[in-house]
């Protein structure tokens, strides 16, 4: 649970499906769109809310389709000149990045900066595709978390 100081909280709802693309605080210079996990994990990008304006979704625990539709309605609406999105590694969240660039890609006085968030928390540059690195990510979380199948053949029962 985040908590943030009241006085700080300078937007409500910040989940992609519920925040209404026209509210006050989609208006302002900079928009920063994310996965769940990435602000969680990049713990600089998780001490920006309550500064700037921050809004998150996961396209595998919520329905794709209605999130890319809510994008380009915020596409269609927002004041935002700079959109940074960020997202982990995995190719799961590759899906967010899709969509930002599909409903943002026609409007070019906008400035577009994507990054992915590794699982160590390191940020680097989106490339634009899944590599094997991403690959191997999903496999490991889906298989136990950051220590993946070689922590799973050890005895623990001593």
């Amino acid at each position: 649970m985040l908590l943030l100081r009241e006085d700080l909280l300078m937007q409500w709802p910040v989940k992609i499906l519920l925040v209404h693309p026209k509210a006050e605080f989609m208006q302002n210079r900079k928009l920063t769109i994310a996965a769940d996990c990435a602000v969680v994990v990049h713990k600089e990008l998780a001490s920006k809310f309550g500064e700037e304006t921050i809004i998150i979704g996961c396209p595998m625990l919520e329905d794709p389709r209605r999130m890319y539709e809510k994008i380009k309605m915020i596409a269609e609406s927002t004041g935002a000149q700079e959109i940074d999105v960020y997202t982990m590694e995995v190719p799961c969240c590759h899906a967010i990045h899709m969509m930002v660039e599909r409903a943002f890609g026609n409007s070019g006085k906008r400035n577009l900066n994507q990054y992915i968030v590794r699982v160590s928390g390191r940020v680097e540059d989106y490339g634009g595709k899944v590599d094997e690195s991403m690959i191997e990510a999903e496999i490991k979380a889906h298989s136990g978390g950051l220590h993946g199948k070689e922590d799973q053949t050890h005895d623990h029962s001593h």
